[in-house]
């Protein structure tokens, strides 16, 4: 397991840039996602507007999307490259720092999230306990991370379909690796009460040059989510009463 000090040698410029280049940064490149910008709208169905704390938030544009929105939102960003960005693109508050260094009140936080975060973390269960302390009771932590244990159902079912030899796995920044059950058993042990679990896929609409083929994806789709079997996993869990 790395320490703390070379981790923050990883997440320079040349980290980002590279993930651009290829897969493209989760959350959005160049600006908060259709995706994200969707989910705070559920989050704020959820708890109206308020003080919104996003946990490794890179180049501060989902922090910079909740404030245009009327939130209190700030960002909380080990990396100082990052940090330093989204400081000086958004004018956006970002601490750059850990979790547990960031000068936030105990219970004063009304939302924590993290998208594709704690699967990069010396100590995710332990950072989640520091969320649950800044967090008011009642206030909601959202979190997303790849569900990297199996292929997703929908890949597997086409790789048969075109007799394609499963992809060999890539090299990984990642420090955890986490299943729904994982996942669940990570926030419940930190004084969480899972609300919601589901698993999120990032695509364009479905396209097919088959006949009725564009149905048939949107539909294998929906089923690859009912069984919790797509690419990502995505937990809304509130704070408990207890710690």
């Amino acid at each position: 397991m790395p320490e703390r000090i070379d981790l923050s040698a990883v997440y320079v410029e040349d980290y980002y840039e590279s993930f651009r280049a290829t897969h493209g940064i989760v959350g959005g490149d160049q600006a908060v996602s259709a995706f994200l910008a969707s989910r705070l709208l559920r989050i704020e169905a959820q708890v109206g507007v308020g003080h919104l704390v996003d946990l490794g938030c890179a180049e501060g544009h989902f922090v910079a999307h909740a404030r245009s929105r009327g939130w209190n939102a700030v960002g909380v960003e080990p990396s100082q490259w990052a940090a330093r960005a989204a400081r000086r693109r958004y004018g956006v508050t970002v601490f750059n720092s850990d979790l547990a260094d960031a000068p936030i009140e105990p219970g004063s936080v009304d939302v924590i999230h993290a998208n594709h975060v704690i699967e990069h973390l010396v100590d995710p269960i332990g950072t989640l306990r520091v969320a649950r302390r800044l967090l008011r009771r009642g206030g909601l932590l959202v979190l997303e991370v790849p569900y990297e244990l199996r292929a997703p159902l929908a890949d597997r079912l086409f790789q048969l379909a075109k007799r394609q030899p499963q992809a060999p796995a890539e090299s990984s920044y990642h420090l955890f690796f986490f299943s729904p059950r994982g996942l669940q058993l990570a926030v419940e042990g930190a004084g969480f009460e899972a609300v919601k679990m589901s698993t999120v896929r990032y695509s364009p609409p479905p396209e097919s040059r088959l006949p009725f083929g564009a149905h048939a994806k949107r539909a294998l789709f929906a089923i690859e989510r009912r069984l919790m079997a797509g690419p990502n996993l995505e937990v809304v869990a509130a704070a408990t009463g207890r710690q």
